[in-house]
């Protein structure tokens, strides 16, 4: 299959290199999604991709944050209007308009990316394909006797809702994670995942929390005070794999704790289903 036919009527969203951090956090969290090209002005070719990941790096997890730390003195507000060009990941991994699904998922697989943005023979951008769309496009397709359990990842690494943002970051860049179970006092109370630094980061609620302008204001809060109020769907270890997907499309979230009755046994994800189509 070819990824043209998957990518049908996904528009092509985009920014410039010049566009603030700011402005482009707001079109993420507007648009719903984690990633974003970022193209040349006049030619439309494909510069960078800006990604929840980048966001969780400028927000402490690695040396992403230098610009906020070392060049504006922890000044949030300087460092947020700064253009994105200053921390998107440039030349990034594209897809050609011809690949075949297979091909993007080995991609996907190999580079440890969860998406990448699809091009013509000069580079331009066309769309963005990603394990979400792909998922979505081929949930149909999944075995009835798959369970949750014969793809989810076991005794997942977790956050604790005292933990601060910064810790956390860091965590999150360290280990390429995107998503991670929140515990407090050995119960399961929710997650945290990169796509929460963008909704945070691109609302009027950072604003509101910041009084001095300093980072560390939002940095050393609690992961609690991030997750507080939002859903927490789980799923059971034993649960069919296509259950999976539509617990994930009903409650628009791309990983979901798995349970063994109380008991936390691991997480699944977008990623962690795609593997069945792989096999």
């Amino acid at each position: 299959m070819k990824i043209t036919k998957i990518i049908e009527g996904n528009n092509a969203i985009m920014i410039y290199p010049s566009t603030t951090i700011r402005d482009a956090l707001q079109i993420m969290d507007e648009s719903d999604i984690r990633r974003i090209a970022v193209v040349d002005a006049g030619s439309n070719r494909v510069e960078g991709v800006l990604s929840s990941v980048d966001i969780v790096d400028f927000m402490g997890g690695g040396s992403k944050y230098n610009l906020v730390k070392s060049k504006h003195n922890r000044n949030l507000y300087a460092a947020i209007n700064e253009p994105v060009k200053s921390i998107m990941a440039s030349n990034p991994i594209c897809v050609k308009e011809t690949a075949r699904l297979k091909d993007v998922l080995n991609t996907f697989s190999e580079k440890h990316i969860g998406g990448a943005p699809i091009v013509d023979k000069d580079n331009k951008l066309i769309s963005m394909i990603t394990e979400r769309i792909i998922l979505k496009s081929l949930k149909e397709d999944i075995g009835e006797k798959e369970t949750v359990e014969d793809y989810m990842t076991k005794n997942p690494v977790v956050a604790s809702g005292g933990e601060r943002i910064k810790d956390v970051a860091r965590t999150m860049v360290r280990n390429e994670f995107r998503r991670l179970p929140v515990v407090s006092h050995g119960k399961l109370i929710g997650k945290i995942t990169s796509k929460d630094f963008i909704e945070f980061l691109g609302s009027d609620m950072v604003f509101e929390k910041l009084k001095t302008g300093n980072i560390r204001e939002l940095t050393n809060m609690r992961v609690e005070d991030i997750i507080n109020g939002k859903k927490n769907p789980t799923i059971s270890n034993d649960a069919p794999l296509r259950e999976a997907v539509e617990i994930m499309e009903k409650e628009n979230t791309w990983a979901l704790p798995v349970m063994d009755g109380s008991k936390l046994v691991g997480i699944i994800t977008e990623k962690d289903i795609l593997a069945y189509f792989k096999e």
